[in-house]
């Protein structure tokens, strides 16, 4: 494998990857990522979740390097949450995502930027599933609206729905038939306990915004080595110098990428730093 002879930031997924299947950060991977601080590498976490949930590892971590959220729609700084970088859908799209949704007779659920008054938007309790319901109840910052107002909201960055399988399948298919957009399909794993359909711009993507960050710090991306597992980290894996797929690994990231370390369960994080970007064994 040819490897420059440094690299210089380091770009870590959370769930899967950072964190052990419980979501726990193990002592092994913080002491590694600690390492690489020391060593005066950058190191920054490129997740799908928000600021709230992705500061607490980055604290836990001593990270000072802005963050790259929400499936790299939105760069915050770690510490102050600043919005540095914000990718929403342009106003037609959302419309016509949101459309789908309703017509679908399933609630759309709008997370928008820290930028915006508020973390989440809706329709009606009337249209939420079971999920949507448990899911919301959880949100302190939601704003509930009339569903002709949902499509003229403002920094939105993404629409998710949640609901059973069956419902899903047929609207995620509508939704990815439309170019415009990036579509995921979500199944219940250890860290999620619903099906969700998550929507968001299709130029956006962790590699977009590692790429901004990255040029903000005179780093291009062949000076960048990755760490992801899931579908999401696809692109992010493919653009930079080395691409490092956890051993639990989606089939697809694994062909995608470049190394392969141990699991999450295995300290794989703490594998990749040392084997590629401190040299240690």
């Amino acid at each position: 494998m040819t490897q420059p002879t440094t690299y210089r930031m380091i770009a870590i997924d959370i769930d899967g990857t950072l964190l052990d299947p419980t979501g726990h950060l193990r002592p092994a991977v913080r002491d590694a990522v600690r390492a690489a601080v020391e060593r005066g590498v950058l190191v920054t976490l490129a997740t799908g979740r928000r600021f709230v949930d992705a500061a607490e590892a980055a604290a836990e971590l001593g990270l000072e390097l802005p963050l790259v959220l929400n499936h790299g729609t939105v760069i915050q700084d770690s510490v102050t949450g600043e919005v540095l970088y914000e990718d929403a859908l342009p106003a037609h799209l959302l419309r016509a995502v949101v459309a789908d949704v309703l017509a679908a007779g399933q609630q759309p659920v709008l997370h928008c930027s820290p930028a915006a008054e508020f973390d989440v938007l809706a329709g009606p309790f009337a249209r939420d599933s079971l999920a949507a319901t448990n899911y919301l109840r959880r949100q302190e910052r939601l704003l509930r609206l009339p569903d002709e107002a949902l499509p003229d909201a403002q920094h939105v960055l993404s629409v998710a729905v949640l609901h059973y399988d069956d419902v899903l399948r047929p609207l995620y298919a509508r939704l990815a038939a439309r170019a415009a957009c990036t579509v995921t399909f979500w199944e219940p794993g250890p860290i999620w306990p619903d099906y969700l359909i998550e929507v968001i711009h299709a130029e956006c993507s962790k590699a977009t915004a590692l790429r901004h960050l990255a040029e903000q710090y005179g780093i291009g991306m062949h000076e960048v080595v990755a760490i992801g597992d899931e579908r999401n980290d696809l692109e992010m894996l493919a653009s930079v110098g080395l691409g490092v797929a956890m051993g639990n690994a989606r089939p697809e990231v694994l062909a995608v990428a470049r190394a392969r370390v141990g699991s999450n369960d295995q300290d794989g994080v703490a594998e990749a730093i040392y084997r590629f970007v401190l040299n240690k064994p």
